[in-house]
């Protein structure tokens, strides 16, 4: 009869080195993969250096320019002005701030409280399962989207209320995509041997089963980004996210939308950054999903 044992630590660290060595070297064998990390890079350099990128940075950060009202496209000022007179080329990188902070601090808080609620749920399971899931069917009840909107307006208008109420509103789809796997990964031989010699369910929870779970979360990461810089943007739009004099793509298609036909370029250059930055994210997504089947691993 064959004893089983569970990994080591280092058995685990070389399994993960050797899987993320073969998710880098397909990554770069894909012209999409390459290509959807090379704008997101950009658009992160951007983000980070908008002062020092900006033409114009004061008039990125808020300063209007009554002298140069909506000016079209020209080499001066290569996206045209808005109805302040700032430049939109400016405002647009200032805008990659709050268009990568909020999805990644809302994806992070969201991970870090859903994971482990998921994983402990399919883990346990009765009462515990049950009482966990139903919270989280409460909040999945309602679209992700309208959740937002009501918590930010009780909390008040703000980028940072924003955030708060998205977080609110996203954690449930980890906890249940977690949870799924947790309830599949508990009768895992691995699972049992580590039962069998006494090892703690706290243990096995965050060392057996969340690591195990990692590629699927990675996916639904990747793909979150795109709908959380979406969902923020368009509660900017409505006026519940970033305030002026603040730049922020969801609010400058809003400023610019009265003046769509003759002032076209005030709302379709921030709208086109969104739309970039989303189809990248999402077929790195796409392109992680397939990368991190797990059947390839069984």
């Amino acid at each position: 009869m064959t004893t089983l044992t569970p990994a080591t630590d280092a058995q685990v660290a070389t399994i993960e080195r050797r899987r993320g060595s073969h998710v880098w070297h397909v990554i770069r064998r894909d012209p999409l993969a390459m290509m959807s990390l090379m704008i997101i890079g950009v658009f992160l350099i951007i983000a980070i250096f908008a002062p020092i990128l900006a033409p114009y940075p004061e008039q990125g950060a808020g300063k209007s320019s009554p002298k140069t009202l909506y000016l079209p496209p020209s080499l001066e000022h290569p996206f045209g002005t808005d109805e302040l007179g700032r430049d939109v080329l400016s405002r647009v990188m200032y805008g990659a701030r709050p268009a990568f902070i909020v999805p990644v601090v809302v994806v992070v808080i969201a991970v870090a409280i859903g994971a482990p609620l998921g994983a402990i749920a399919g883990y346990k399971g009765g009462w515990i399962d049950e009482g966990i899931m139903r919270v989280t069917d409460l909040f999945l009840a309602f679209p992700s989207l309208l959740l937002a909107m009501a918590i930010t307006a009780a909390l008040g208008r703000g980028l940072e209320n924003a955030a708060i109420a998205l977080v609110i509103s996203w954690w449930p789809w980890y906890t249940r995509l977690v949870r799924g796997i947790a309830v599949g990964l508990r009768e895992r031989p691995f699972v049992e041997a580590a039962q069998s010699i006494g090892v703690r369910d706290s243990v096995i929870v965050f060392r057996h089963i969340l690591p195990n779970s990692i590629s699927p979360i990675l996916v639904q990461i990747t793909v979150d980004m795109g709908t959380v810089i979406l969902v923020a943007g368009g509660l900017a739009f409505i006026g519940l996210g970033t305030q002026p004099p603040d730049a922020d793509w969801g609010l400058m298609i809003s400023t610019g939308r009265t003046a769509v036909l003759n002032q076209w370029w005030i709302s379709m250059f921030p709208a086109l950054a969104i739309f970039i930055l989303i189809l990248a994210f999402n077929l790195l997504g796409d392109v992680l999903r397939d990368i991190l089947d797990p059947r390839q691993y069984q």
